[in-house]
């Protein structure tokens, strides 16, 4: 959480600049960072909020330490803030 506030969160979230910004010191290739932002930016608003930065970091040391990263974000790794939505959203549009 640290880390997340001295990148100057505005209204409880980052922009996608400064998430690359602070993705870009891991050395990954860019590649493999867009998959990354793509699998952390859950509810896809071009912003990361605490939990998907928190997840966009995991991810990074996943990759670093030579795990490949999913094609799919796997239900354990949703944050629990986006986990009710994600399953409301279903509901709503007839999903079970």
């Amino acid at each position: 959480m640290m880390i997340f506030q001295t990148l100057a969160p505005v209204d409880g979230r980052i922009s996608g600049a400064v998430a690359k910004d602070h993705m870009l010191q891991s050395k990954l290739p860019n590649n493999v960072l867009r998959k990354i932002w793509t699998l952390s930016d859950i509810d896809k608003d071009g912003y990361l909020d605490l939990n998907e930065f928190a997840l966009a970091n995991y991810l990074v040391d996943l990759k670093l330490n030579g795990c490949e990263l999913p094609s799919e974000l796997p239900d354990h790794l949703v944050p629990p803030s986006f986990r009710f939505r994600n399953e409301y959203n279903m509901l709503l549009n007839g999903h079970e």
